[in-house]
């Protein structure tokens, strides 16, 4: 009996992190904003400068290097068939806590590069892995070892307890 190769879906588009700002089209002007049609008559352009110094720019400290982004489709290669433990974040865009333990799963992920692998599901995107490990709470973090859950730690709490967790795990690997 031949195998059939399954298509992995392909995640939803990302989404925006403006939600709910609405935008005119463009050339049309909107009330109240000052580009009346006689300013734009008496100083030609006043509406683009009055828009250039509104533009904000966000700069962020977070940094891409560190715990990487997996799906549903790449679950079991990278979690269940993984020789060393296993940290997984289970997060969403909308949790505020969660941006929290990004930071530190990020900064464990380099502390412990090698001994330890670290990786993030967003439950929006894929609810069916966050429903198969009883995920009701994010954020939550599990670590595996040997394809088997080991520690359960759910909410934002200090990186010590985190790292506790992990040293547990890697010596009860090494032993």
């Amino acid at each position: 009996m031949a195998a059939t190769a399954t298509a992995c879906p392909a995640p939803p588009p990302p989404r925006s992190l403006y939600r709910g700002v609405a935008l005119a089209a463009p050339g049309r002007r909107r009330a109240g904003y000052g580009a009346s049609s006689s300013a734009a008559r008496r100083w030609p352009g006043c509406r683009r400068r009055w828009a250039a110094h509104r533009i904000r720019t966000v700069s962020c400290a977070y940094s891409p290097r560190g715990a990487k982004t997996i799906t549903a489709c790449s679950w079991n290669e990278y979690v269940i068939c993984s020789d060393i433990p296993v940290l997984i974040e289970f997060w969403a865009s909308w949790c505020g806590p969660c941006r929290m333990v990004h930071r530190i799963v990020d900064e464990i992920a380099q502390e412990y590069a090698g001994r330890i692998k670290c990786y993030k599901l967003d439950t929006d995107d894929y609810p069916q892995v966050a429903t198969s490990y009883s995920i009701e709470r994010i954020p939550t973090v599990l670590l595996f070892k040997d394809g088997e859950k080991t520690h359960s730690i759910t909410g934002t709490l200090p990186k010590a307890v985190y790292v506790r967790a992990i040293e547990k795990s890697i010596s009860d690997s090494e032993q």
